[in-house]
């Protein structure tokens, strides 16, 4: 009400007060412009005579604004003071935005200074690069130490103290940690000269990574990490390490192309012709590591184990060994050797192995043989306990000892002792097969079991419940049933037990021998037969007794020839019958 008050009391607009006050106006405004004309170079308030045109000395400012055209590249410096000249200028609290076609980069700094052309940026500094496209962060980077962090001059970058570089997305995620002294080139390469420059993989989530941390002692490396190079190198994997001379980083792989040397914690240590770890999906981590030309070993209380083959795959679950895979190991002063197209060797979890291949397992794969000594066995697949050694193999097993071949199902076992399932089949060298439902090879002994098992050497056929063969004897511990051929026809013989041995086959306990037309009962009988395995003499001891054409009686021995017909009692004898022998 006050105020309305008074503009009612102001004199009218046409009234002479307001024509002199508006002339007073402009003869003031006329006769300030009239001064300065007259002041000449006197200069503006805030500026120095004499000084530059743009920034005078000691000229100062607050909030604004400063672009650098740097070829196709312009940098926006936002301050929140300024002060000095053109040649030599600074700002504080400074925020910096970098477009470039491969990446907008945005820099916060407590200070900046531009002398001569070249700025220093202060720390503690932070970066950032986001994609000029879709404008997600790609990465972060941080120097921590308070005074000169980076160093730019034309386009170039100096880092004057450490550089910690977050890498957020791609197959580079990870820490890279350059030091003082790196560079990025007018082109955008990183480059460092002296090291070391390291990078870890990301420790988020569950699932380990086999990669997970590299050390070198020179770098060249594009925005991003996704190509470039690396010298003196040194990576930690998982469960080992490898040290390398170069490093080659492309958007698809990781390559160490020449040789390279490795250790891992089981033990194993060896080189590689060259390496690459294939680079994981976006957001993912590095899950294998591959080798060419790979060749390891490792000492053992009984020796050194040695491994080579074409191609390995490191990875978190264990080793991927394929083409032409030699494992070889020691055993009781010999070596047994496994080859096979694949080696799988499982470590711990992961889905880079066959979910059912236990930890602490190995299995091969695709027609593995496994050799020590003269022996050998083979099989589709065979699977090993590698703490106990002990050895599963699938059917059909296929074996070779200083005695003989077989054939079988399933087996199981170790060097010592194996048991093959049957149906099996074993092929002596020096003549004769045995046939059985299971075999137990130890070392030169062989036992076959069945229902029954058999033998067979020309004309010769024995079966019986369980069959040992050691060196040229071949038991029948468990009793004895077949034929012998003869010069009158085949001769059936039983047995609680025998052996034969050479030319000779001996018989005991409730014998029966049957012959053309006679039948023969004893203790024990003695078969003794020629170079074609024909009986040519009969033995009997004990409680005798013969029934049939060649006479009947009973006796305490006798011996007949099967060839002539004939028979000659020993000791005491009764009955009746033709010939000398009665």
């Amino acid at each position: 009400m006050k105020v309305q008050a008074l503009l009612r009391d102001l004199p009218p607009a046409r009234h002479p007060l307001w024509r002199g006050l508006g002339w007073g106006l402009v003869v003031g405004t006329l006769g300030f412009t009239l001064r300065f004309l007259m002041m000449g170079g006197g200069g503006m308030p805030g500026r120095t005579v004499g000084g530059d045109p743009l920034f005078g000395e000691g000229t100062r400012g607050t909030v604004g604004t400063l672009t650098e055209q740097l070829g196709l590249n312009r940098m926006v410096l936002a301050y929140r003071t300024i002060e000095g000249s053109e040649e030599d200028l600074r700002l504080e609290t400074v925020t910096g935005h970098l477009d470039e076609p491969t990446g907008q980069w945005r820099m916060l700094s407590p200070k900046a200074r531009r002398q001569d052309g070249v700025w220093t940026l202060q720390g503690p500094l932070d970066l950032e690069v986001a994609d000029p496209g879709t404008k997600a962060i790609q990465g972060r980077g941080r120097v921590e130490n308070a005074g000169p962090a980076l160093r730019w001059a034309e386009g170039e970058w100096e880092g004057l103290a450490p550089l910690r570089w977050e890498a957020l997305e791609g197959s580079t995620r990870g820490i890279w940690n350059l030091p003082a002294g790196w560079r990025r080139e007018a082109d955008g390469r990183f480059r460092v000269e002296q090291g070391p420059v390291r990078w870890q993989a990301p420790t988020d989530g569950t699932a380990p990574a086999t990669l997970q941390a590299m050390e070198a002692e020179r770098l060249w490396a594009v925005p991003g990490f996704q190509t470039g190079h690396l010298e003196g190198v040194r990576a930690r994997l998982a469960e080992g390490s490898l040290q390398a001379s170069v490093a080659d980083l492309s958007p698809d792989t990781v390559t160490w192309p020449g040789p390279l040397a490795f250790e891992r914690a089981d033990g194993w240590r060896g080189e590689a012709k060259s390496g690459m770890a294939p680079r994981p999906a976006p957001g993912a981590k590095f899950q294998q590591v591959e080798f060419r030309k790979f060749q390891a070993h490792r000492g053992l209380p009984t020796g050194e184990e040695r491994l080579s083959t074409d191609g390995a795959r490191w990875t978190p679950a264990g080793l991927r060994l394929e083409g032409s895979v030699v494992w070889d190991q020691p055993m009781d002063g010999q070596r047994l050797v496994l080859r096979a197209p694949r080696v799988l060797m499982r470590e711990g979890p992961g889905g880079d192995l066959p979910e059912t291949l236990p930890v602490g397992h190995a299995v091969a794969e695709g027609q593995a043989l496994l050799t020590w000594g003269r022996r050998t066995l083979s099989s589709p697949r065979i699977l090993v306990e590698r703490a106990t050694r002990r050895w599963k193999l699938q059917a059909p097993v296929l074996g070779r000892g200083e005695d003989g071949t077989f054939s079988g199902g399933a087996g199981q076992g170790d060097p010592r002792s194996w048991t093959i399932e049957g149906p099996v089949q074993v092929n002596l060298f020096a003549g004769g097969n045995l046939r059985g439902a299971k075999l137990v090879w130890e070392d030169t002994l062989w036992t076959l079991t069945g229902r029954p098992a058999a033998w067979s050497r020309l004309r010769e056929r024995l079966s019986g419940p369980r069959i040992v063969r050691k060196g040229e004897a071949v038991s029948f511990p468990e009793g004895l049933s077949g034929t012998l051929a003869a010069a009158d026809g085949d001769l059936f013989l039983r047995a609680e037990h025998g052996q034969s041995e050479g030319q000779k086959i001996v018989l005991g306990g409730g014998v029966e021998c049957q012959g053309q037309g006679w039948r023969l009962a004893a203790d024990s009988v003695t078969v003794t037969v020629g170079p074609d395995r024909t009986a040519k003499l009969i033995q009997a001891q004990g409680t005798v007794t013969l029934r049939g054409r060649l006479g009947e009686g009973q006796g305490e021995a006798l011996e007949l020839e099967p060839a002539t017909q004939t028979v000659k009692w020993q000791g005491r004898v009764r009955g009746k019958g033709a010939g000398p022998g009665w």
